[in-house]
Protein backbone atom coordinates (compact mmCIF):
# COMPACT_ATOMS: atom_id res chain seq x y z
CA UNK A 1 0.00 0.00 0.00
CA UNK A 2 1.42 3.13 -0.95
CA UNK A 3 0.21 6.90 -1.19
CA UNK A 4 -1.14 6.92 -4.46
CA UNK A 5 -4.15 4.59 -3.24
CA UNK A 6 -5.21 7.01 -0.37
CA UNK A 7 -6.46 9.94 -0.63
CA UNK A 8 -3.69 11.84 -0.39
CA UNK A 9 -2.44 10.80 -3.56
CA UNK A 10 -1.00 14.04 -4.54
CA UNK A 11 1.61 14.40 -1.63
CA UNK A 12 4.86 13.30 -3.30
CA UNK A 13 4.17 15.68 -5.74
CA UNK A 14 3.41 18.29 -3.23
CA UNK A 15 6.08 17.45 -0.92
CA UNK A 16 9.03 18.54 -3.75
CA UNK A 17 6.71 22.14 -5.06
CA UNK A 18 6.90 22.60 -0.84
CA UNK A 19 10.56 21.41 0.35
CA UNK A 20 12.61 21.23 -2.91
CA UNK A 21 12.55 18.10 -5.31
CA UNK A 22 15.64 17.03 -2.39
CA UNK A 23 13.93 17.30 0.57
CA UNK A 24 10.66 16.94 -0.16
CA UNK A 25 11.50 13.46 -1.66
CA UNK A 26 13.54 12.66 1.81
CA UNK A 27 10.25 13.58 3.63
CA UNK A 28 8.15 11.82 0.96
CA UNK A 29 10.09 8.43 1.67
CA UNK A 30 9.99 9.11 5.78
CA UNK A 31 6.44 9.80 5.89
CA UNK A 32 5.38 6.38 3.49
CA UNK A 33 7.64 4.42 5.65
CA UNK A 34 5.84 5.07 8.55
CA UNK A 35 2.66 4.39 6.92
CA UNK A 36 3.77 1.30 6.05
CA UNK A 37 4.51 0.62 9.30
CA UNK A 38 1.17 1.49 10.62
CA UNK A 39 -0.87 -0.39 7.86
CA UNK A 40 0.57 -3.53 8.56
CA UNK A 41 0.64 -3.50 12.14
CA UNK A 42 -2.85 -2.62 12.62
CA UNK A 43 -5.87 -5.62 13.72
CA UNK A 44 -8.86 -4.33 11.32
CA UNK A 45 -11.59 -6.43 13.28
CA UNK A 46 -12.38 -7.89 9.54
CA UNK A 47 -13.91 -4.97 9.14
CA UNK A 48 -13.46 -3.58 5.75
CA UNK A 49 -14.82 -0.22 6.05
CA UNK A 50 -12.80 0.19 9.00
CA UNK A 51 -9.74 -0.51 7.18
CA UNK A 52 -10.86 1.84 4.16
CA UNK A 53 -10.87 4.78 6.34
CA UNK A 54 -7.53 3.70 8.37
CA UNK A 55 -5.83 3.10 4.79
CA UNK A 56 -7.02 5.90 2.62
CA UNK A 57 -6.87 8.37 5.21
CA UNK A 58 -6.30 8.30 8.98
CA UNK A 59 -2.98 6.68 8.65
CA UNK A 60 -1.66 8.89 5.28
CA UNK A 61 -2.58 12.05 7.73
CA UNK A 62 -1.24 10.91 10.96
CA UNK A 63 2.27 9.51 9.21
CA UNK A 64 2.64 12.97 7.25
CA UNK A 65 2.27 14.61 10.43
CA UNK A 66 4.39 12.37 12.71
CA UNK A 67 7.17 12.44 10.26
CA UNK A 68 6.83 16.56 9.86
CA UNK A 69 7.54 16.43 13.49
CA UNK A 70 10.68 14.44 12.84
CA UNK A 71 12.03 16.44 10.77
CA UNK A 72 12.11 19.22 13.30
CA UNK A 73 8.86 21.21 12.21
CA UNK A 74 6.89 23.13 14.79
CA UNK A 75 3.44 21.82 16.10
CA UNK A 76 1.73 24.65 14.70
CA UNK A 77 3.89 24.81 11.14
CA UNK A 78 3.64 20.82 11.14
CA UNK A 79 -0.36 21.10 11.71
CA UNK A 80 -0.83 24.00 9.04
CA UNK A 81 1.12 21.69 6.46
CA UNK A 82 -0.92 18.82 6.95
CA UNK A 83 -4.17 20.80 6.89
CA UNK A 84 -3.62 22.36 3.92
CA UNK A 85 -3.07 18.34 2.30
CA UNK A 86 -6.22 17.58 3.92
CA UNK A 87 -8.45 20.31 3.23
CA UNK A 88 -7.66 19.13 -0.59
CA UNK A 89 -8.24 15.16 -0.12
CA UNK A 90 -11.26 16.61 1.45
CA UNK A 91 -12.27 18.93 -1.65
CA UNK A 92 -12.04 16.17 -4.05
CA UNK A 93 -13.83 14.21 -1.65
CA UNK A 94 -16.51 17.11 -1.98
CA UNK A 95 -16.42 16.33 -5.83
CA UNK A 96 -16.38 12.60 -5.96
CA UNK A 97 -19.69 12.82 -3.51
CA UNK A 98 -21.47 16.02 -5.64
CA UNK A 99 -20.69 13.91 -8.55
CA UNK A 100 -22.74 10.93 -7.51
CA UNK A 101 -25.32 12.85 -7.04
CA UNK A 102 -27.92 12.29 -9.76
CA UNK A 103 -28.89 15.42 -11.28
CA UNK A 104 -32.00 15.56 -10.17
CA UNK A 105 -31.81 14.01 -6.97
CA UNK A 106 -34.56 14.70 -4.46
CA UNK A 107 -33.51 15.45 -1.01
CA UNK A 108 -36.34 12.78 0.34
CA UNK A 109 -34.10 9.99 -1.52
CA UNK A 110 -31.41 11.09 0.54
CA UNK A 111 -33.64 10.59 3.59
CA UNK A 112 -34.86 7.60 2.96
CA UNK A 113 -30.88 6.21 2.87
CA UNK A 114 -30.06 8.32 5.30
CA UNK A 115 -29.04 5.06 7.28
CA UNK A 116 -26.91 3.41 4.50
CA UNK A 117 -24.94 6.51 4.49
CA UNK A 118 -24.60 6.32 7.58
CA UNK A 119 -23.34 3.20 7.69
CA UNK A 120 -20.64 3.47 5.22
CA UNK A 121 -19.45 6.83 6.51
CA UNK A 122 -19.59 6.12 10.15
CA UNK A 123 -19.15 2.68 10.43
CA UNK A 124 -19.96 0.50 13.40
CA UNK A 125 -17.46 -0.39 15.56
CA UNK A 126 -15.29 2.45 15.57
CA UNK A 127 -17.74 4.63 15.63
CA UNK A 128 -21.27 5.12 18.13
CA UNK A 129 -24.30 7.04 16.41
CA UNK A 130 -27.64 7.87 17.40
CA UNK A 131 -30.70 6.81 14.88
CA UNK A 132 -30.94 9.83 12.88
CA UNK A 133 -34.18 12.18 13.95
CA UNK A 134 -35.96 13.10 10.63
CA UNK A 135 -38.87 15.91 10.42
CA UNK A 136 -39.47 17.18 7.35
CA UNK A 137 -36.53 18.84 5.65
CA UNK A 138 -33.68 17.77 8.53
CA UNK A 139 -32.37 15.05 9.56
CA UNK A 140 -30.49 15.03 12.66
CA UNK A 141 -28.36 12.19 14.66
CA UNK A 142 -25.19 12.87 17.23
CA UNK A 143 -21.58 11.06 17.02
CA UNK A 144 -20.90 9.39 20.34
CA UNK A 145 -17.44 7.82 19.50
CA UNK A 146 -15.52 8.57 17.10
CA UNK A 147 -12.89 6.70 15.04
CA UNK A 148 -10.84 10.20 14.35
CA UNK A 149 -10.91 10.76 18.22
CA UNK A 150 -10.13 7.32 19.26
CA UNK A 151 -6.99 7.18 16.77
CA UNK A 152 -5.21 10.69 17.39
CA UNK A 153 -5.55 9.95 21.02
CA UNK A 154 -3.81 6.61 20.85
CA UNK A 155 -1.08 7.69 18.64
CA UNK A 156 -0.23 11.26 20.88
CA UNK A 157 -1.52 13.87 18.54
CA UNK A 158 -5.00 14.47 19.70
CA UNK A 159 -4.03 18.27 18.14
CA UNK A 160 -5.14 16.40 14.42
CA UNK A 161 -8.54 15.60 15.41
CA UNK A 162 -9.90 18.92 14.34
CA UNK A 163 -8.05 18.27 10.97
CA UNK A 164 -10.41 15.50 10.58
CA UNK A 165 -13.40 17.47 11.71
CA UNK A 166 -12.89 20.32 8.89
CA UNK A 167 -11.99 17.21 6.67
CA UNK A 168 -15.84 15.93 7.22
CA UNK A 169 -17.04 19.59 7.21
CA UNK A 170 -15.53 20.15 3.46
CA UNK A 171 -16.39 16.71 2.21
CA UNK A 172 -19.82 16.67 2.90
CA UNK A 173 -20.11 20.12 1.75
CA UNK A 174 -20.25 18.55 -1.95
CA UNK A 175 -23.84 17.15 -0.98
CA UNK A 176 -24.73 21.01 -1.94
CA UNK A 177 -26.44 22.80 -2.82
CA UNK A 178 -29.44 20.30 -2.61
CA UNK A 179 -28.36 18.88 1.03
CA UNK A 180 -26.92 20.90 3.26
CA UNK A 181 -24.37 19.75 5.95
CA UNK A 182 -24.18 21.51 9.36
CA UNK A 183 -22.21 20.66 12.83
CA UNK A 184 -22.89 20.93 16.24
CA UNK A 185 -20.51 20.71 18.54
CA UNK A 186 -17.81 18.04 18.27
CA UNK A 187 -15.82 15.77 20.54
CA UNK A 188 -12.07 17.05 19.73
CA UNK A 189 -13.62 20.70 21.17
CA UNK A 190 -14.34 19.42 24.24
CA UNK A 191 -18.24 18.64 23.57
CA UNK A 192 -19.97 14.92 24.55
CA UNK A 193 -20.99 14.34 20.76
CA UNK A 194 -20.68 15.69 17.51
CA UNK A 195 -23.89 17.11 16.23
CA UNK A 196 -24.75 16.93 12.10
CA UNK A 197 -27.60 17.67 10.68
CA UNK A 198 -28.45 17.49 6.98
CA UNK A 199 -30.81 19.93 5.35
CA UNK A 200 -32.88 20.12 2.69
CA UNK A 201 -31.25 23.45 0.47
CA UNK A 202 -32.38 24.28 -3.39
Amino acid sequence: MIYEKTELNFLERDCELQFGEKDGARIFRRASKLYAELVVTTDYKNNPLLERQLKGLVYPVIAYYKTLLAEGYRESNALGLVRTETEKAAKNSGEILHAQLRRHFPFHAFRRNIKNFMAYKFPAGEWLCTEPKTKGGRIAFQVKQCLYYDVTHKFGCVELCPVFCDYERIAFGGLGPKILCERDGELATGHETCGYLFKKGK
